[in-house]
């Protein structure tokens, strides 16, 4: 009986196909739960003109992959913005750490949205200070020209919001 010479081309051929198909498909479903549920650096503008405007979140976690491409990306963007009303900040929910990290999001202001999100982590979200509005999120696959644009579009967001006056 003769085997095949080329079945095992096809079978290591289906195998990465498979691989690659699953792969997109975590991307896409990555993208989708980020993009539609719409780090420990504090960065405050210069002029001590009040609060920020944009809030930087990122949830975070020890055991998140996307965290660790994600936050050293952010934290070479965040001084680009030491002169502007943006603050960075990091929900940190490592083991044992989520009763610390609601407490600083709710002290930060954001508690009901890290409610919604229940713990996940490996993204930061761009939070309009005053309204609690989420304007944009960032994640691991963006450069950090493209997290720059993002930041610079979610101040002119925040800043085009009508304030409640004091």
């Amino acid at each position: 009986m003769r085997s095949d010479p080329h079945s095992k081309d096809r079978e290591a051929g289906a195998s990465s196909r498979a691989g690659r198909i699953a792969l997109a498909l975590m991307a896409a479903a990555l993208f989708v739960y980020v993009a539609f549920i719409r780090p420990a650096t504090t960065v405050v503008a210069a002029d001590g003109a009040g609060e920020p405007e944009v809030l930087a979140v990122t949830f975070a976690s020890a055991w998140c992959a996307p965290c660790r491409i994600l936050k050293p990306t952010l934290a070479r963007v965040a001084p680009r913005f030491a002169d502007e009303p943006v603050r960075f900040f990091e929900l940190d929910y490592s083991f044992g750490n989520a009763d610390s990290a609601r407490a600083r999001a709710a002290e930060e202001g954001v508690g009901d949205i890290a409610a919604r999100m229940g713990g996940a982590t490996g993204f930061t979200m761009l939070v309009d200070r005053d309204t609690g509005e989420v304007i944009d999120t960032l994640y691991a696959g963006l450069s950090p020209t493209d997290m720059a644009a993002r930041i610079n579009a979610a101040l002119a967001v925040a800043r085009a919001t009508p304030r409640a006056s004091a």
